[in-house]
């Protein structure tokens, strides 16, 4: 790989499920190139000789001890949904973790509504794959962007489901990944926050950030909530949000909007590229736009649930 790894001699490549076909030898010898850097590491795509393409992200930050950590990475790999991209496998060391997941060959959501428009590839993690660079921002319709909402909600919905202290902790279109069809959504680093020390520090994108959160270890389902319904205005707007991409650039979408309510006509506060003037997507837009403010209230419990987000969204966009 294009990086020097810390001397990870004795530990090995663990599998959930089916075993990959490779060891950590041949993952660490293989041809790769950097994807993307985020909060938690970076991300590289890993070409294994005769093997599909894998992702692999390398976290650099102070993990749990070995016994603890192998309890709750176990819970993750157990946490398998159509809307989740799966961890594959992991590899522990006290000095660095390597996560193994699939190679998403579509590329990101952020990619899609932004990478157009002056965004570095490399900011975007899984984002700028071969032979999707002709494909423009068009391509996101509005029933392709309300699709690619409910499978996200989904996804954080089937997370919370699995207990109180579950969340995905990191929500962001650079996380959101499309499959062949664009509407198919793979939500990608949920739950990251369980296997990191309390005592790790971490900046989380101050766009996504709900305002109670200042620290990794504090996210939470509500927080989740907050991100969720930042994701939505994105969808929504076409806009990016403050310090996703370029810090100091993009909105404060929850602010913004709010704004734009005692100073605009609604129909002004979505994005162009959007069908405003078809009554049928005009009241969708209108009910997800309320929605993703209801989830963007400053207090935690002012929120819904995921629950009640997924089912508004299935009921405002008929989906079965």
């Amino acid at each position: 790989m294009p990086w020097s790894p810390t001397d990870i001699t004795g530990t090995e490549l663990v599998f959930f499920g089916d075993h990959g076909g490779y060891g950590l030898e041949e993952l660490l010898r293989s041809t790769a190139g950097v994807l993307g850097k985020g909060a938690f590491g970076t991300s590289y795509k890993s070409e294994l000789q005769g093997k599909n393409a894998v992702a692999v992200k390398r976290l650099k930050v102070g993990c749990l001890p070995e016994e603890e950590f192998r309890e709750k990475i176990g819970e993750l790999g157990k946490a398998v949904h159509e809307n989740l991209l799966p961890l594959r496998g992991y590899c522990w060391h006290q000095d660095e973790i390597l996560l193994v997941y699939d190679y998403v060959r579509m590329g990101s959501l952020a990619f899609r509504l932004h990478g157009g428009h002056g965004f570095k590839p490399w900011k975007q993690p899984l984002a700028k794959m071969q032979g999707n660079e002709g494909m423009s921002k068009g391509s996101i319709t509005w029933e392709v962007r309300s699709s690619i909402a409910y499978g996200v909600a989904r996804a954080v919905e089937f997370l919370h489901s699995r207990g109180s202290n579950f969340c995905h902790g990191n929500i962001r279109s650079s996380n959101v990944f499309l499959t062949d069809s664009l509407s198919g959504v793979r939500l990608s680093e949920f739950s990251i926050a369980r296997i990191l020390s309390p005592n790790t520090k971490l900046e989380l994108v101050a766009g996504y950030r709900a305002p109670e959160v200042t620290k990794a270890y504090e996210v939470s389902q509500k927080s989740d909530v907050y991100t969720f319904g930042v994701l939505l205005l994105e969808l929504l707007t076409g806009k990016a949000p403050l310090d996703a991409f370029t810090k100091n650039k993009g909105v404060d979408l929850p602010k913004w909007i709010r704004s734009m309510f005692q100073e605009k006509p609604i129909i002004d506060v979505f994005d162009t590229m959007l069908p405003k003037h078809n009554q049928n997507t005009a009241e969708q837009l209108v009910q997800l736009l309320q929605l993703a403010v209801c989830c963007t209230f400053r207090y935690p419990n002012k929120r819904p649930s995921m629950a009640a987000v997924t089912k508004q969204i299935r009921d405002t966009c008929r989906f079965h």
